[in-house]
């Protein structure tokens, strides 16, 4: 992966990690023949639709290196957040989907197992944007206050094509939860 690539992925990495107010996750990324943890960052808001359950809309970024190969990918999601029990706070079931974009230094290979280089001789590196979907089950403690803490584990499936493995992340995330509207009281 270029330098310039690589400073620009670093960047935007610790810009949305600033920005999010401490939301980390640790991830497990399953691909053919790459399987890296790594780490990311989003941004979550959720806007209440009943009084157990919100519309949510997130952007984040994942990064993961193994070896000598680097990949990072940014998903845009949309979602729903359903509350079991009639607040909105306790445990939930999160449904998502939306598209991700991002870019790798791995080799895409061909149906026969052989490296794929352009024209000017430099390697054809696999994709990493598709359709994304998913599905995360979580805990968002009673607010304290105007702090709000949040756990959960998602399950993530990138829909990549064209030749290229698909991208499967499960993710342990840690976050302060943004809302708008608290419906308490």
């Amino acid at each position: 992966m270029p330098t310039i690539k690589k400073i620009l992925l670093l960047s935007v990495a610790l810009f949305i990690y600033a920005a999010a107010h401490a939301q980390i996750e640790v991830a497990k990324l399953s691909s053919k023949g790459f399987s890296p943890f790594g780490f990311g960052g989003f941004l979550n808001f959720s806007i209440p639709v009943t009084d157990n359950s919100a519309a949510v809309v997130e952007a984040g970024v994942y990064i993961f290196s193994k070896d000598d190969y680097h990949m990072a990918v940014a998903p845009v999601l949309g979602g729903y957040r359903q509350f079991f029990g009639q607040d909105d706070f306790g445990f939930y079931a999160e449904p998502v989907a939306g598209y991700t974009f991002g870019g790798t230094d791995i080799q895409k290979l061909d149906a026969n197992g052989n490296a794929l280089y352009k024209a000017d001789g430099s390697q054809v590196d696999q994709s990493v944007k598709g359709p994304i979907g998913g599905v995360g089950f979580g805990y968002l403690f009673e607010p304290s206050g105007s702090v709000q803490f949040n756990i959960s584990l998602r399950a993530e499936h990138v829909f990549v094509g064209a030749g290229n493995p698909s991208l499967s992340i499960i993710a342990l995330r840690i976050s302060h939860g943004f809302t708008f509207g608290h419906r308490h009281g």
